[in-house]
């Protein structure tokens, strides 16, 4: 069996076309770019696959110089020689390498785990959906537009504008301008219509008390979920909340590991499974926790980190193989101009919708020219 024999790690910096705030930081401002890291693993027999990790200083605690440097000097060194299929063996030995600790610098994980799963699908000549056990037949998955309106009748004009370019879904941020977080949601729902999933992401923005007056707020409006009202670790806030909301919750930052989403599945806490295979430490983590959704019988739905499209469409493929039951909020093409890493990316994103065909593994690529045009090697 082929073994991994190389790891090359890329830091760029990817064009910022709008800036993204949101309550407890920013995932980038217009005319800066935005860090990412890009791996290609090669094994012995020459086959390669890609992953991608996106570092967020505002969000999380690791940043393109930590990325960069724990993928060359640590990670890497520690993986080669293993075989492409062990999968298992892959994160065993990442846990090693970072203290054993399964959730230690989860973006970095996240960068080889997708990198190793790309390949595997490319040398067995299935789309990443089938070799985690969905279908090889081509898939169509609607997407969420994200929102970042702060007054009524902008986020209603943003709807409209985004449902005529083919949007039927939004998603919408809170707790960055709270004294218009009702009236927007009201005018988001009332915009998109009846049959538009619609739903709320605070980012551990919300105070107890805040949360209890958006959620009966957002009950009366019809909104779909209320996303990570409270910092991750106020359990016992979570705990106090459900006592009080029947509205629809969910978890983001709470739920790095498989052992997190279960702590609030077993209590009863969350309805929704927010996927993130950035924050969770990539492909192989994710599918743990979307087993503990599914057996929770608890909803699932995805996001991201403004990634590129290469977790984008690795997101879509995961899901694809074990259903997820709103749409995917992957905003990265809103705010990022990624045209010269992936110049054919119509081919798989279009009029708000993902399309996966038959390509083997996660089915795009970062072109390599574009990868050095926007490298940032210097600033290492």
């Amino acid at each position: 069996m082929a073994v991994i024999e190389r790891i090359e790690v890329f830091p760029v910096r990817i064009p910022v076309v709008q800036t993204f705030q949101f309550a407890s930081g920013t995932a980038g401002q217009a005319g800066h770019g935005a860090p990412h890291v890009f791996v290609r693993v090669v094994d012995s027999d020459g086959a390669h696959g890609w992953g991608e990790g996106r570092p967020s200083p505002g969000w999380s605690s690791e940043t393109l110089e930590t990325v960069t440097t724990t993928l060359r000097r640590y990670l890497a060194p520690a993986l080669l020689g293993l075989a492409v299929t062990d999968r298992r063996g892959l994160h065993d030995r990442l846990d090693r390498v970072l203290g054993g600790h399964p959730t230690g610098q989860p973006i970095a994980r996240a960068a080889v785990d997708m990198a190793v799963h790309d390949l595997l699908g490319r040398r067995l000549s299935l789309p990443l959906r089938a070799l985690l056990g969905g279908t090889t037949e081509p898939v169509a998955i609607d997407m969420s537009f994200t929102l970042t309106d702060h007054i009524a009748d902008d986020a209603a004009a943003t709807v409209k504008a985004q449902r005529e370019q083919g949007f039927a879904h939004f998603n919408f941020k809170v707790g960055v301008e709270p004294r218009t977080d009702i009236e927007v949601a009201a005018a988001v729902r009332e915009a998109a219509g009846p049959e538009a999933f619609v739903w709320a992401d605070a980012n551990q923005g919300l105070t107890l008390r805040d949360a209890r007056r958006l959620a009966r707020a957002y009950e009366e409006i019809g909104i779909d979920v209320l996303e990570q009202p409270l910092i991750g670790d106020a359990q016992h806030h979570m705990r106090e909340l459900r006592r009080s909301t029947s509205m629809p919750l969910a978890i983001d930052e709470a739920s790095v590991s498989a052992t997190d989403f279960f702590r609030h599945a077993a209590e009863g806490l969350v309805d929704y499974l927010v996927v993130k295979l950035t924050r969770s430490g990539g492909i192989w983590p994710s599918t743990a926790q979307l087993a503990v959704a599914r057996a929770a019988r608890l909803g699932v739905i995805v996001s991201g980190l403004t990634d590129s499209l290469l977790t984008k469409i690795a997101a879509a493929q995961t899901t694809a193989a074990y259903g997820a039951d709103g749409p995917l909020a992957l905003n990265g093409s809103q705010f990022l101009d990624e045209s010269a890493l992936f110049p054919d990316k119509a081919r798989v994103e279009r009029e708000g919708t993902i399309y996966l065909d038959e390509r083997p593994g996660i089915g795009v690529e970062p072109d390599e020219d574009g990868l050095r045009e926007l490298g940032t090697e210097q600033d290492l």
